[in-house]
């Protein structure tokens, strides 16, 4: 598994992750979903650059 994969496998289960309001309950919501839409940006960059399409 490449490491773009890897990044955005792991963006979208801290999106779902997020998502639960028992985790991690000291930060708000709004920032767990915008670290994971980071994450999932660098992902496909990272795949784009890969010339994984």
């Amino acid at each position: 598994m490449r490491n773009s994969h890897k990044i955005i496998l792991s963006a979208l289960l801290f999106m779902l992750a997020g998502l639960r309001p028992d985790f991690a309950a000291f930060i708000p919501q709004w920032a767990k979903l915008g670290v994971a839409a980071v994450l999932l940006i660098v992902g496909f960059y990272l795949m784009w650059k890969e010339r994984q399409w």
